[in-house]
């Protein structure tokens, strides 16, 4: 490594750890051989094995000025360059609009769009196992889909670059939740985005700083709101997308040049610099994958989950859906049978509902009305079989009609 190289590690690790500066220092005075022009590894294992938190961020950034695509190894804890260093000319225009109220925000975004990525993560057996818990504890079943989503983040561990993946399905299954475990599997923070939303107002790539009111693109906003290169980014209902406004490119045209080699050179409109976006894992849902354009679909997998059955939404129910819902409430007050969740289903699967989220909201509904049942009457309150029917009766008809109340001498509204 030569030394220009070594002293840019330290000067990162000194901007991220200042309070360890007299430590930096040390390794900037010894850690290095002029002579030969190579760092003293000897010296530097030792005095970093002695100092783990300066272990951590060398090894994070020990390989930010060497080329990945040179044939180096990449390994975990690897992290990429995200943007250049910003040319003088653009530090010189920050410098100059310092005290101009308009470019005020451009100026914080542009101090705050992170330069590299967080570290890869460390593929072994361990990281798989987590994965797999990970899953279990939140989704049950669809293990094609795990395996699917397992095969790409060790992609991504491999090379820091994955296919992105798009969710397909009927709705209410359950895509957006998959979605946000895959962020969980690779230990990455996440950005949702809705669909129809994204493809209003500035879109993925921002709008001019000419303009009074504009701002960065959905892109480069998640980075910013995570500091970090490499946040998992899920567009739901991408197949629900419509232009911005006319004579603007529509948001599933907008994202070719994120999702291909050209992403290395993604620029947004607002910070007027590129920006690499080909480390970015993509994960989109859709109801209809043939809404979505032919290039598009090109450039990502499809992984189609399948509609639950009955014994399926039994279990989600049980074991997820009422557990989540009943921690919310004095389990004092309120009480809500297991077995109930199985006279729901049988409600609600007779007139042909299949999306989780109407049993969701019966739980949801019933839960609540018998919590503040409790609350009035002053007395436990037990959800009965007549309860559930009487709920599954508003969403089967499909009418708004009135809430099911708790107490015997009336009937709330």
């Amino acid at each position: 490594m030569k030394k220009k190289e070594y002293y840019r590690i330290l000067e990162l690790m000194l901007g991220e750890m200042p309070n360890l500066a007299r430590q930096i220092r040390d390794m900037a005075i010894f850690g290095y051989d002029d002579e030969k022009e190579q760092m003293c590894s000897d010296f530097l294992e030792r005095f970093l094995d002695a100092n783990p938190v300066l272990k951590r961020l060398f090894r994070k950034y020990r390989d930010q000025s060497t080329d990945h695509t040179g044939g180096n190894q990449i390994t975990a804890g690897t992290v990429f360059k995200v943007h250049e260093p910003f040319s003088s000319a653009i530090r010189r225009r920050m410098d100059l609009l310092e005290d101009n109220e308009h470019y005020a925000s451009w100026i914080h975004a542009m101090r705050s769009v992170p330069e590299y990525t967080l570290p890869l993560p460390e593929l072994d057996g361990s990281f798989i196992r987590r994965a797999r818990e990970t899953w279990k504890e939140n989704i049950y079943g669809n293990e094609p889909v795990l395996q699917a989503m397992l095969r790409h983040a060790a992609e991504y561990c491999r090379s820091g670059h994955t296919t992105p993946i798009l969710l397909t399905g009927d709705p209410g299954i359950g895509k957006t939740l998959a979605a946000r475990n895959y962020a969980r599997i690779l230990n990455l923070p996440w950005t949702f985005l809705s669909g129809p939303s994204a493809a209003s107002g500035r879109g993925l790539s921002g709008a001019p700083n000419l303009y009074i009111g504009a701002g960065v693109g959905a892109i480069a906003q998640a980075m910013i709101d995570h500091a970090a290169g490499n946040p998992v980014i899920c567009i739901d209902e991408i197949d629900k997308t419509i232009p911005r406004l006319e004579n603007t490119v529509p948001l599933q045209d907008e994202l070719l040049s994120a999702l291909d080699e050209s992403g290395k050179e993604w620029r947004d409109n607002y910070l007027e610099i590129e920006l690499d976006t080909s480390h970015i894992p993509f994960v989109f849902t859709a109801n209809d994958p043939g809404q979505l354009s032919e290039p598009l679909l090109d450039r990502i997998e499809v992984i189609r989950m399948e509609s639950p059955d009955k014994e399926m939404i039994c279990h989600i129910i049980r074991e997820f859906t009422l557990p989540r819902v009943m921690e919310q409430y004095d389990g004092n007050r309120v009480s809500f049978p297991g077995e109930l969740a199985d006279c729901m289903v049988n409600e609600l699967w007779e007139i042909g509902i299949r999306s989780c989220r109407p049993y969701q909201r019966i739980v949801e509904t019933v839960a609540s009305e018998a919590y503040l049942a409790a609350l009035e009457e002053e007395h436990p309150v037990t959800v009965t079989e007549t309860h559930i029917k009487a709920a599954a009766s508003q969403i089967g008809s499909g009418k708004p009609g009135k809430v099911i109340g708790f107490a015997d001498r009336r009937t709330r509204i």
